[in-house]
């Protein structure tokens, strides 16, 4: 994995995979009812490494980077082999997106891939499907969240085929504004792709389906299963004296 990121970097053509990252003492607050602000840091650290193993996996990638002002997610980046770009106004997910883009625009890339960092069940299987369905540019590839509207993977060639907007609902909004712009976009439904962690309900549905990652690994460790009432039948809910405060 260490080499993946600037062997690749060197191609400068095909998809470059985009990974922002927030800053993690600012992630997931909406978990904050049932992770203390340690834990949801770890969380986004567990995360953003399982994303990072399945894309440096998936061989039809030209490049990875991360976009992000965490000094220790570019630390986790680096030690990864990918490039990192500073996000030196930690604006969001959008901003970090079109900065990462104007960044890799200026490299002479041809096109990226964004992915979230909170989505950790992503394998090599479904990068290489999102990349064999991507047409020659101009093109837009969109994999929605399974919840709440969102985009959990965009594809598009060239890099700035559309504006971008990300959040809650996003995946409308650049499907129309692709077929604005005369593109037709592609849309897959992965169900793993699909699957983001932001509520403790997404936790719940996560820990439903076992798989070997560091998220599900951490999430074990520290009980969240227990928290979430698994013991008492109903993993929707979690007994109060269960929960961790921030």
């Amino acid at each position: 994995m260490n080499n993946a990121g600037p062997r690749r970097a060197r191609e400068h053509r095909g998809l470059c995979a985009v990974v922002p990252v927030k800053l993690f003492s600012r992630t997931k607050r909406r978990l904050s009812s049932l992770l203390s602000s340690h834990e949801r840091e770890a969380l986004a650290r567990a995360m953003l490494q399982d994303v990072l193993s399945a894309l440096a996996s998936a061989p039809a990638l030209a490049g990875i980077a991360v976009i992000t002002g965490d000094a220790l997610a570019a630390a986790i980046a680096r030690a990864a082999g990918v490039l990192v770009v500073a996000d030196t106004e930690n604006a969001g997910t959008t901003a970090a997106v079109a900065a990462a883009a104007r960044h890799l625009d200026g490299m002479g890339w041809e096109g990226m891939l964004v992915v979230p960092a909170d989505v950790p069940l992503i394998t090599p299987a479904d990068i290489a499907t999102i990349i064999a369905a991507h047409r020659i540019a101009p093109s837009v590839t969109l994999v929605p969240a399974s919840a709440d509207g969102g985009t959990n993977a965009l594809a598009c060639s060239p890099l700035r085929a559309v504006p971008f907007s990300f959040g809650e609902g996003s995946f409308r909004l650049h499907r129309e504004a692709a077929r604005a712009r005369g593109i037709e976009p592609v849309i897959l439904n992965l169900e793993r792709v699909g699957h983001d962690i932001d509520r403790p309900s997404d936790l719940a549905s996560f820990l439903r389906l076992p798989s070997p990652t560091r998220t599900s690994a951490y999430l074990t460790r520290i009980e969240v299963p227990k928290r979430l009432g698994h013991a008492h039948g109903d993993p929707r809910r979690a007994p109060r004296s269960e929960q961790v405060s921030q």
